[in-house]
């Protein structure tokens, strides 16, 4: 028989109901995985189910157990998380050939369960990086959310990556000098051109560098030298390669970027605990990006979705407007002259910078709006006109409406977008012309100027020092389906 259980529960009393239940009644529990990890850590899970409200383990280490034992594994877990109820030690020691013997005890539609004389050998230590980060629960509700690859249940994690190390499987580290519509001073290269993409106790780090502090370069080569990246090149042949002449010297940082491999979606929740890069002209680019650029690829044709920005210099000021690290700013962009109609920002005030720590940056994307998020607070909303997003845009707006008009009111936000992580300096788009930093020095070029790279080169004794802190960091990646 089952037995009713209500209220809270505690393990005594679920010690109790174990001693009484029938584990050949109607519901089953499902088998539970087991993980050994490496070099240390436990690992253990049973799928979700939506009448399930409890998942009781104990276990003990090549020692037989009973019902009425708590084990040296006990665990006791009351919600799911990403399809799962899961329970982990990062601390527990094992080793190839040991046994734990365990009984486990459910409780399934406020009826208690018990599956008990179960054994796992350990036969292998996998590593933490191996996470089900993608199974599903036993009940697939359907959602909105399209996947590239394969379909995806309603509350289902898709995405995740907490950076115990560098996952190329799930990430290609880009390597290319970038252009249109940005134009960054940069080039983005991957190691071991440059160490600009690393792993540090669990954090991604992605910093920028200087290109002639680089191994066979110098400030001479800028000018007179070229910049060779065919080998790796992650992009088309004339973004490989770059040869300096007169003014148009070669990209003078370098930096890194990188886009999920393999791994698209449309419509979800995207959530991102990073800290900005600070230092003056450095902009963070945690983005979504068209996979199939369907809608064109000119001036943002078809969308990029900037989940959140803060340019890096601490103070930076146009007339009585703040620019700086305490701004942040993000949305949708569908074209580079009207790029801020979509667009939205939120300030800090009394001294803090976006910088300066940690935050969960998130965006909500659903085909009828998109609602952005830091730490849970809601900053930006960003719905549809009735004729769709591009009635938000006036006529001097050059967008591609005839192909937009083929789309839903979300066009282009309605078709495969893959994330992106990077730093970019300079360019002509981030920083308006004629903005000035704390300590009044003015931009350093002009962004119709042919020499702005050039200009903002020749001005690194100013910048250059302000880079206290020109790495974005990321703790976690995650993202769920609606």
């Amino acid at each position: 028989m089952a037995v009713a259980a209500t209220g809270r529960y505690s393990f005594i009393v679920l010690l109790f109901i174990s001693q009484i239940v029938n584990s050949q009644n109607e519901y089953k529990i499902p088998d539970v995985t087991i993980q050994a990890l490496s070099p240390k850590g436990i690992r253990i899970f049973i799928p979700d189910n939506s009448k399930l409200s409890l998942f009781a383990f104990n276990g003990k280490i090549n020692k037989p157990i009973s019902q009425n034992d708590v084990g040296e594994i006990s665990a006791e877990i009351t919600t799911p998380k990403n399809g799962m109820w899961i329970y982990e030690d990062p601390h527990l020691e094992l080793k190839v050939g040991d046994v734990i013997n365990y009984y486990v005890f459910v409780v399934y539609d406020r009826a208690g369960y018990v599956k008990d004389k179960v054994r796992f050998t350990v036969t292998e230590l996998v590593s933490p990086d191996n996470q089900p980060s993608t199974i599903r629960p036993t009940e697939c509700r359907p959602t909105v959310t399209r996947l590239r690859v394969g379909t995806a249940c309603s509350g289902q994690t898709i995405f995740e990556d907490n950076f115990n190390s560098l996952r190329e499987d799930l990430w290609q580290i880009e390597q290319y000098i970038p252009d249109q519509p940005e134009y960054p001073f940069v080039s983005y290269q991957r190691p071991p051109n440059a160490e600009t993409v690393t792993i540090d106790n669990g954090y991604l780090r992605i910093e920028p560098k200087l290109q002639q502090e680089q191994d066979g370069f110098s400030e001479e080569s800028l000018y007179t030298g070229s910049l060779n990246l065919f080998s790796g090149c992650t992009r088309t042949a004339e973004s490989c390669s770059a040869t300096a002449m007169g003014a148009s010297i070669l990209p003078p940082v370098v930096s890194g970027r990188l886009t999920s491999k393999s791994f698209a979606f449309t419509y979800g929740i995207v959530e991102v605990r990073a800290k900005l890069p600070q230092g003056d002209w450095l902009y963070p680019e945690i983005l979504l990006e068209s996979l199939l650029k369907k809608y064109g690829t000119p001036k943002f044709a078809s969308g990029v979705i900037k989940i959140a920005g803060a340019l890096g210099n601490r103070d930076l000021r146009l007339g009585p407007d703040e620019y700086g690290n305490k701004i942040l700013y993000g949305g949708p962009i569908m074209n580079l002259a009207c790029r801020e109609v979509l667009t939205g920002r939120k300030e800090l005030f009394n001294g803090p910078q976006w910088g300066d720590q940690f935050h969960v940056y998130s965006v909500q994307w659903t085909p009828d709006h998109m609602i952005f998020s830091v730490d849970g607070e809601e900053w930006l909303r960003v719905e549809p006109t009735a004729s769709g997003l591009k009635g938000r845009f006036n006529r001097f707006c050059d967008i591609p409406r005839t192909f937009l008009s083929f789309g839903t009111k979300m066009a282009p936000f309605d078709d495969h977008f893959q994330l992106t992580l990077g730093v970019a300096a300079g360019g002509i788009t981030e920083f308006k012309d004629d903005v000035i930093t704390g300590d009044g020095h003015p931009k350093p070029w002009n962004n119709r100027n042919r020499k702005a790279s050039y200009n903002f080169w020749r001005d690194l004794p100013a910048w250059k020092p302000t880079w206290s802190q020109p790495a974005l960091q990321v703790d976690y990646v995650k993202v769920i389906a609606l």
